[in-house]
């Protein structure tokens, strides 16, 4: 145990301190201020934004390890999972992106089949409520992430999503 928290604890460290880096080159990032570009599609927005998020994620990683080294447990099944999230994402972006599909479609189908594997491999039959609903539930949360992750870049950062 103690070396998986040390394991963890370095990636924390590693998502931080990359997190930094790249919050570091987007601000440095010329942002076209003369050429008159919207400040909301200036180059280095999105990167800064992920360079933030990796921090901040790469913290609750820390966190969370420093956690279980003070007596909490571990998830079981970290490693399959991370196979698995992996899995479906490269699917996501090899199978589905750029094949016909409208955006806010794919990414509807990705974020529902993701957020249900993931919801039943954490069912309590017992406690939770039954798996229609859990169903109803993730399509909905899949079809409005989707709908406003797709408004969010085409009306606000001005990309074109295919």
């Amino acid at each position: 145990m103690e070396q998986k928290n040390r394991a963890e604890l370095i990636g924390a460290a590693g998502w931080v301190v990359f997190g930094a880096a790249v919050l570091i080159a987007s601000w440095r990032m010329d942002r076209l201020a003369s050429l008159s570009i919207n400040p909301w599609s200036a180059p280095g927005l999105m990167p800064g934004l992920l360079g933030a998020l990796m921090i901040v994620f790469g913290a609750a990683l820390g966190l969370r390890a420093l956690a279980q080294r003070a007596g909490g447990e571990a998830p079981a099944g970290g490693g399959k999972r991370i196979a698995l999230a992996l899995a479906l994402c490269f699917g996501y972006a090899a199978g589905l992106l750029g094949k016909g599909l409208p955006f806010w479609l794919a990414s509807s189908a990705f974020l529902f089949v993701a957020i249900l594997v993931f919801r039943i491999l954490d069912h309590d039959v017992e406690n939770d409520p039954p798996l229609r609903r859990i169903a109803l539930s993730t399509l909905a949360i899949a079809l409005a992430a989707s709908l406003l992750i797709a408004l969010l870049f085409e009306q606000v950062f001005l990309v074109r999503l295919p």
